[in-house]
């Protein structure tokens, strides 16, 4: 069984600043052996314990000179480690919370009024099934993560799809009869098909389809989601890898094998790169570093068995990242990341060969010893080297200390951004789609009309609200309210109060009420609400449409985004945590727009709403850009890592939306 130190070893012909450093010491090490067997030879009158006091301290040289190789390649190996383990982490779990997104919407669109009244009918005309392929249409603009929906008998028959290429009509996978019977709320697979017979491999949500047929519930057919596997996780893959190469980022099954590789290598799928086995850090596979692990999950959904995955070549994984700005940060004696054990057993080692030369002269002199004086000398000036050299190590060491947090900032940074984006893309798209629901559109049409809503669809409206509400629950409230902004009804029973009041902020109602078409929405500013208890949040809006006429509007939707739990939640999911627990302790981030106005924070100290004085080239930055910088914040020295949004799929990116959101990871240093 190999030492730590055996192991650490075999980096070194990969880390050339380790390598200076040993040749540096091993030339002094040298050198003490040779001066002192100079001086044991020429000097016979000379005090044995004096030689054996050199002799001594020169072990304590090589075991200072040891550790602080063996601190130097642990500390490159970490930053190594650090961000494989981010990378494979990351792979998994930002997958799986887009993934739990899609469990909410097979439980929904299977219930959909038109899809089921579609489903029972035993004859449907060319007009029926235009109408609901049009309506498939309009669910998928708006959700963009599936490339094809189908509608399908118990009898597997294909009754409506989005890809009219897919030339499937009939399916015989078991899948169907799964969905039909299982006491699951769904059910998702990833495999081939005939549903998609042009496709290798297919992910698939599928839950049956219920109706009322004749006064008896029966299962008429199954809804299956097509979730666009591969586009999604080259966009994963895009955002991980951040321009860096030689990283192998993919996503294995349970069985260690390939399912997606960023490599454009496609004879990688399908092969076997692991066994299976609990990964505790990165291991080492010949000349490569791999790390593979599950997902943390996101609120109970694990999704299917998979692993991230990461490999890369020693020669990369302890490459220099030049791409990183360098900052030059000298890390103060008071900070937890000061290495003040080196520096004490620098400070040893050279105090110990100091008394060794006084010592020596004392006795040289009294003796008249004279011929020793050069040896000590020589020693003397060993010592000033050996200073010398161990004060630059150790401030290499801080060097790489801050350039690891310096990279777990950014990184983290650019996560957090990119979840936030990737939640906020599901909001802008539900609104719009639940507009669209067809009991919402024909009560609030005859509500125009009439000016009167009776108990009965007062009670349909609310009960389709609470339905959806239970389903995607990071909404406090979801409303329905008239052309005036009068809220018609509420998914919250709590809030029944709000009806018949005028929703606020008549701004964001009245361009809501101006939306000409289906794929538009409007977004609040940020904003403290008492619909939200008075606290800030995102309202998201869509109107309405009229039943007979498209073009016209008969009210409008809002979604009262839960953001406080929901924010946070991103952040401290996906916070950078350190080996170090002071570093974790002065570790905080936040979400704050243009202005440096806090959107959310794991800061106890600053809260939602606060404006920080945040330095120009953070709040200026451009789009996409990630970077950290040296900020000295109320006489604490931190390293900064943000990130500035650039939206996600067509959201935020030539929607009509604009909301720029940095998230800024800050440590202590």
């Amino acid at each position: 069984m190999t030492t730590q130190a055996e192991d650490h070893k075999q980096f070194t012909q990969f880390l050339p600043e380790v390598k200076r450093y040993l040749n540096e010491l091993e030339h002094q090490d040298l050198w003490w052996t040779t001066v002192a067997m100079v001086g044991k030879i020429n000097n016979e009158n000379i005090d044995p314990q004096l030689l054996i006091s050199i002799v001594e301290t020169q072990k304590e040289f090589q075991n200072l000179r040891d550790t602080m190789i063996q601190e130097l390649i642990g500390r490159y190996l970490n930053q190594a480690n650090s961000e494989i383990m981010l990378k494979a982490q990351a792979t998994i779990d930002i997958l799986i919370r887009n993934l739990f997104e899609r469990t909410a919407d097979v439980g929904f669109l299977a219930t959909d009024d038109d899809l089921v009244e579609f489903m029972a009918k035993s004859n449907v005309s060319e007009e029926d099934k235009e109408f609901i392929h049009q309506r498939i249409i309009e669910y998928v603009a708006k959700y963009t993560v599936y490339d094809d929906v189908l509608l399908i008998s118990p009898e597997g028959e294909i009754k409506a799809k989005l890809d009219t290429s897919n030339p499937a009509t009939f399916t015989r996978d078991p899948l169907i009869h799964e969905a039909m019977t299982t006491k699951e709320e769904y059910v998702e697979i990833y495999r081939k098909s005939d549903m998609f017979p042009n496709k290798s491999d297919s992910h698939i949500y599928a839950k049956k389809i219920e109706a009322n047929v004749k006064g008896e519930i029966k299962v008429v057919g199954v809804l299956c989601l097509s979730f666009n596997f591969q586009d999604e996780m080259t966009r994963i893959y895009k955002t991980l890898s951040q321009g860096q190469q030689g990283y192998e980022i993919m996503l294995l099954d349970d069985q260690g094998k390939v399912i997606s590789c960023n490599s454009s290598d496609k004879s990688k799928r399908n092969t076997k790169q692991i066994e299976p086995h609990n990964f505790t850090r990165p291991e080492r596979s010949g000349d490569k570093l791999q790390y593979a692990t599950k997902t943390h999950g996101y609120q109970g959904y694990y999704g299917l068995p998979w692993l991230g995955f990461v490999q890369v070549q020693n020669q990369v994984a302890f490459a220099d990242k030049t791409d990183d700005q360098d900052i030059d940060v000298t890390i103060p004696p008071d900070s937890p990341l000061y290495l003040r054990d080196l520096e004490e057993t620098n400070l040893k080692v050279s105090t110990l060969l100091l008394i060794v030369i006084l010592n020596g002269k004392i006795l040289s002199l009294k003796r008249d010893v004279k011929a020793f004086l050069p040896v000590l000398d020589s020693f003397q000036n060993i010592s000033i080297d050996i200073q010398e050299i161990f004060n630059s190590f150790i401030h290499h060491i801080h060097h790489v200390l801050v350039r690891t947090i310096q990279g777990k900032a950014a990184f983290s940074a650019t996560l957090g951004v990119e979840v936030m984006d990737r939640n906020l893309y599901e909001r802008a798209n539900d609104c719009r789609w639940w507009a669209l629901n067809s009991t919402f559109r024909q009560v609030l049409t005859r509500y125009n009309q009439t000016q009167e809503i009776t108990e009965t669809e007062t009670r349909k409206l609310t009960d389709v609200l609470g339905y959806i509400n239970k389903l995607y629950t990071v909404y406090t409230n979801i409303m329905l309210y008239d052309q005036r902004g009068r809220i018609l009804a509420v998914s919250n029973p709590v809030e029944g109060h709000l009806i018949d009041t005028i929703i606020p902020r008549p701004n964001d109602t009245s361009q809501c009420l101006s939306i000409e078409d289906t794929q538009a929405y409007v977004v609040s500013e940020f904003h403290k609400t008492n619909l939200y208890g008075d606290e800030f949040t995102y309202i998201y809006h869509a109107a309405v449409k009229d039943w007979e006429n498209p073009r016209r509007n008969v009210g409008g939707i809002a979604l009262v985004f839960d953001s406080k739990p929901q924010f946070e939640a991103m952040l401290k999911e996906t916070e950078p945590k350190y080996l170090n627990q002071q570093i974790n302790k002065t570790t905080f981030s936040f979400f704050v727009d243009r202005r440096g106005m806090i959107i959310a924070t794991t800061h106890k100290e600053h809260g939602i709403g606060e404006i920080l004085d945040l330095p120009t080239e953070i709040l200026q930055a451009n789009n996409g850009q990630n970077d950290t910088i040296y900020w000295l914040w109320d006489g604490v020295p931190y390293l900064v890592g943000f990130k500035v949004s650039e939206g996600y799929r067509e959201y935020k990116n030539g929607d009509g939306y604009e909301n720029d959101v940095i998230a800024l990871v800050m440590t202590g240093i």
